[in-house]
């Protein structure tokens, strides 16, 4: 592995002093001949992010077109040509395409490097970043990402530019005790430090967890032994947080089968509990309706009986009579020819009310069941609640417990470089 690099600069429609503009940069994003004099071998670039190069080219147009601008009196007109209207980031990965097309680890490498960079900018300039390529004509592979200004009526790319941001807010205070010669070296000292922000913000996003180091040996003066000695070093981190990352994914995969776990155990419980739910509410239906057919047995029996005594009632007078016969005449042949004539009637009416007995009895003791069943349900209903709330507390408790397994962090600090500028 080596060091990082990452450079930014904005482009206008006219060309500047070296023949460069908007078109120009595309057309060598592009890899047409005139502008990829430089590529041996040039090969198409490969789309990885946003919208193809013509697209953006397209979409520039039309903004660019539609881009106005206030002047110093209030008026309204159309930018300038000279305006910068696209910024351009180029960032390389160092790590030559030979070793890569022989090595399925590195290749690994760097498929993370760029979504880390493409995260990256997203990060920066969220929907502006309209297209990312990736070239793989040159010894290293490098990505190429264009950014569109849009939410800027003015179109103006250098708004998006850390180092030329500080220096003119630097430039604007114009304090009248400094001359404008030390006003401009305090400008450049805050578009330096702007830039050392801005790569030390891709350096902790990007070449940290890549295995990057923040400034190559020829700035510093290292000697080969130092620079090892760094290599090594960031090798180290890049395995460090490799490592935490499985260690992270692993807990959320255990957590996740644990909770699965748990929730399927709830899920059981929980039909479970609905089951005897259910059977204690068929219960009750079952207890209700039993317990109508009791009182109906009642109701028929009180019913039963009322017929009995009413058809007994119109003997009663003629029994006493009997009686007093009986006892005045023992022998008397009234008394054979009632007990001949009567007794028939008399003997069934003794079973009737005999069988009336028994049967209220009978309902009597049926109604003393349903009662019981009754009970035993709303016991049965009681002791199913409770451990339905005792399971759900067990549940609940178990996944207190294990959350914060969930959300592990690891935390690497980076070591600071250099200067870098763009």
């Amino acid at each position: 592995m080596g060091f990082q690099f990452v450079h930014l600069e904005a482009y206008s429609r006219k060309e500047d002093a070296a023949g460069r503009n908007v078109a120009w940069v595309l057309a060598e994003a592009r890899r047409e001949p005139e502008a990829s004099l430089h590529v041996e071998c040039p090969a198409s670039p490969e789309l990885i992010h946003g919208v193809s190069l013509d697209e953006l080219a397209a979409l520039h147009d039309e903004r660019a077109d539609a881009a106005t601008t206030i002047l110093k009196n209030g008026k309204t007109r159309k930018i300038r040509r000279d305006q910068k209207s696209l910024l351009t980031v180029v960032a390389s990965y160092p790590t030559p395409l030979k070793e890569l097309e022989k090595d399925p680890a590195k290749r690994e490498s760097l498929n993370r490097w760029e979504q880390r960079t493409v995260e990256w900018l997203r990060s920066l300039h969220g929907d502006d970043l309209i297209t990312v390529i990736r070239h793989t004509d040159e010894r290293y592979p490098h990505l190429h990402a264009y950014i569109l200004p849009q939410s800027d009526p003015e179109l103006r790319a250098l708004r998006l530019h850390p180092g030329h941001e500080a220096k003119h807010a630097v430039m604007d205070s114009a304090p009248e005790a400094k001359s404008k010669k030390e006003l401009n070296r305090i400008g450049d000292r805050a578009y330096r430090d702007a830039m050392r922000g801005w790569q030390d913000s891709y350096h902790k996003a990007v070449g940290i967890p890549s295995g990057l180091t923040r400034l190559g040996p020829a700035r510093r003066r290292l000697s080969r032994e130092a620079w090892h000695a760094e290599q090594v070093a960031a090798r180290a981190v890049k395995a460090a947080e490799e490592r935490a990352a499985k260690y992270v994914e692993a807990i959320k995969s255990k957590g996740s089968a644990y909770a699965d776990r748990i929730k399927a155990e709830a899920t059981d419980i929980r039909k479970d509990a609905e089951l005897r739910a259910s059977e204690t509410k068929a219960a009750q239906v079952r207890a209700s309706h039993l317990e109508r057919q009791a009182q109906g047995v009642l109701e028929r029996a009180r019913q039963e009986a009322a017929r009995i005594l009413e058809g007994v009632a119109p003997y009663r007078k003629f029994g006493a009579f009997l009686r007093s016969i009986w006892d005045g005449l023992n022998s008397s042949k009234i008394r054979k020819k009632a007990r001949s004539e009567f007794a028939q009637q008399i003997e069934n009416l003794s079973r009737e009310a005999s069988e009336e007995r028994a049967s209220r009895r009978r309902a009597e003791q049926r109604a003393s069941e349903l009662e019981n069943a009754m009970r035993n349900s709303g016991l049965v209903q009681s002791a199913t609640s409770r451990e339905v709330s005792r399971l759900t507390r067990r549940l609940d408790a178990e996944i207190d417990k294990n959350s914060n397994m969930l959300t592990p962090e690891t935390v690497l600090t980076a070591p600071s470089g250099g200067s870098h500028g763009s």
